[in-house]
C-alpha cells in the first residue's frame, strides 16, 4: 500500500540532500513508502511501531547538527506535536550532539548483537537512557532479563 493518504498512525519526510540535509531510519519498518521527488521520501509507521530517526544537518559555515530521535506511533484522540511527524506518536528519546548520539547507536548496536529487536525494547527503557545521557550518566544496560520483564509485563496489562 504506497499511497500518500493511507490510514497508518503517523508519517515523517525521509530528506537526503547530500552533504547538506540528510533523514534516515536506524531501526523501524515503514508500513508504507512513498518517493515525492528525487530529494524526500513519506513514509508511514503502524500505530504500536516504534522507530529510530537519524537527522543531520550541515550549514554552509560548516558547522554540523546531528540527532537522534527515537518514537513511538501510539493510538491516541489527540495529536502529540513532535515537528517533523504527522499523526498521533509520542518521542521516547532525543539526544543532540556528536557524543550523546554515539551513545545511543552504540547502545542500539549492543542490543541487535544480543539478538533483541530495539523497536520491541521496553519504552520506559528509552526514556530511562534519555535521562541517563542528558545527566551525563553512563546507559543503562538493557539485556535479555530486563526484555523477558518487559514482555511478561506488557502481556499482563
Amino acid at each position: 500500500m504506497n499511497d500518500l493518504r493511507s490510514p497508518v498512525g503517523a508519517q515523517l519526510d525521509l530528506i537526503w540532500i547530500e552533504t547538506r540535509i540528510e533523514h534516515w531510519l536506524r531501526f523501524g519498518s515503514p508500513e508504507t513508502s512513498v518517493r515525492i521527488d528525487r530529494h524526500r521520501r513519506r513514509v508511514g509507521f503502524a500505530t504500536g511501531d516504534v522507530f529510530a530517526l537519524m537527522r543531520w544537518l550541515a550549514s554552509d559555515t560548516g558547522a554540523v547538527t546531528v540527532s537522534i530521535d527515537i518514537i513511538h506511533v501510539v493510538l491516541s484522540h489527540r495529536r502529540i506535536v513532535l515537528p517533523w511527524v504527522s499523526g498521533t506518536a509520542t518521542g521516547l528519546l532525543r539526544q543532540t550532539g556528536y557524543a550523546p548520539v554515539r551513545a545511543v547507536l552504540d547502545t542500539i548496536s549492543r542490543i541487535e548483537r544480543q539478538g533483541l529487536d530495539p523497536r520491541a525494547a521496553c519504552p520506559d527503557y528509552w526514556r530511562e537512557l534519555d535521562a541517563r545521557l542528558r545527566a551525563n550518566r553512563p546507559a543503562p544496560p538493557y539485556g535479555r532479563a530486563r526484555h523477558e520483564a518487559w514482555l511478561w509485563r506488557r502481556a499482563a496489562s
